[in-house]
């Protein structure tokens, strides 16, 4: 029985049970499905803290017709991303585009659900941040369908930094905030899902800073490691490394964070061919096809910048941790197991050093996050961090 504008009676915490670490989060999208959801949530917070996950089964929880039961069939397809009532919205680059707002959102958004049973049509906005993009009487038009929309129709914005959404896209809607996972809660994780060891599992998490996916694909990846060992190698040989040298490392860290889109077209491209073969009819089979583009742009885009964000904290995290061990600071070093290596690399005295390496990284880090060429902004990065070693005496 609906209970307000969106709100059906009805226990909700089947959704949410895959979410770990995130209880006030949950809290608060429980409370909106049981009690009535109001017309737009902002879910902001850093990367790899299941934001998406939680956007998606909030989602289902509001086009569910027990109000989010989490086991019926629209339930299933809706975490899955593949409910034809459940639009996501991806910028094709770096800022939305005017045409992509109007035809995804603002045009859409008049339409009733596609599916006779569904109580909702959902919009996930995923990059909020790249709405900054829109301007002028189509960001008017926006705003309006944000702050008024047809009675049916929710939005769910994802964000990883609250201050980079418009300010008045932030007014119009219900922030509910994601908190790093503690490292804790990730190592039971990673103990449990993989079977790691508590030591195995306990480096990881404290490698991963309070990002669940990224443990998660430690653990599950060899791969994955091998990226973080060769970019460690890169920055801890950075210091001693010529102009060709360092020019050749970008190159390299760059190639490893262009790597994995292939595979990642290859394993959708399978999955979408096997929902074809269980498709109803010839509308099913069209609007399945147009899904696969969408998501698969979107987790190509997601991809890169999960590997670039990577890339930046792993050089971030050893200059850290080369400040700690000069200051004879070793339990709080982040790679615990290249320990002997941190030992043999930190000098006395370059604390400032290291400091100003680390601002340098993550001045990257923001960078990246706009319309900027990614092989100039590491090559910069690079450069900007031997200047920062090179002002005082590293022998």
């Amino acid at each position: 029985m609906k209970t307000g504008r969106g709100g059906w009676d009805g226990g909700v915490s089947k959704l949410f049970s895959h979410i770990i670490g995130q209880e006030l989060a949950v809290a608060l999208l429980s409370r909106a499905l049981e009690q009535g959801a109001a017309h737009a949530y902002l879910l902001c917070g850093p990367s790899g803290v299941q934001k998406m996950d939680a956007a998606l089964a909030f989602a289902a929880g509001l086009v569910c017709a027990q109000g989010g039961c989490g086991e019926c069939n629209a339930c299933r397809r809706v975490r899955e991303g593949l409910h034809p009532d459940v639009e996501l919205v991806t910028p094709a680059g770096n800022l939305f585009r005017v045409e992509e707002v109007r035809e995804a959102i603002t045009h859409h958004a008049a339409y009733r659900p596609f599916e006779a049973d569904s109580r909702a049509k959902v919009f996930i906005v995923t990059e909020a941040e790249a709405l900054r993009g829109v301007q002028g009487e189509p960001a008017n038009h926006l705003l309006k369908t944000l702050e008024e929309p047809p009675r049916h129709v929710y939005f769910i914005l994802v964000a990883d930094r609250l201050e980079d959404v418009i300010p008045t896209l932030v007014s119009r809607c219900q922030v509910v905030e994601f908190r790093p996972v503690p490292a804790p809660l990730i190592a039971g994780d990673l103990v449990a899902r993989h079977g790691l060891s508590f030591a195995e599992a306990s480096l990881i998490a404290r490698v991963a800073e309070g990002d669940l996916e990224y443990a998660r694909e430690l653990a599950d990846e060899e791969e994955a490691r091998r990226r973080r060992d060769r970019l460690l190698d890169l920055a801890r040989d950075l210091p001693a490394a010529g102009l060709i040298q360092t020019e050749a490392a970008a190159d390299a860290a760059l190639a490893l964070a262009e790597e994995g889109a292939p595979n990642l077209e290859t394993r959708m491209t399978e999955e979408l061919e096997r929902r074809l073969q269980w498709a109803a009819d010839a509308r099913e089979r069209e609007w399945l096809k147009k899904r696969h583009d969408q998501l698969l742009k979107r987790r190509l885009r997601r991809l890169r910048t999960e590997r670039l964000v990577m890339l930046t904290r792993v050089f971030a995290g050893w200059y850290r941790d080369l400040a700690l061990v000069s200051l004879g600071a070793e339990a709080a070093v982040l790679n615990q197991d290249r320990l002997e290596e941190l030992r043999a690399s930190a000098v006395p005295g370059c604390l400032p050093a290291y400091h100003r390496a680390v601002l340098v990284v993550r001045r990257t880090r923001d960078r990246l996050r706009y319309n900027v060429d990614a092989r100039c902004t590491i090559g910069d990065m690079f450069r900007s961090i031997k200047e920062a070693l090179t002002e005082w005496p590293m022998s």
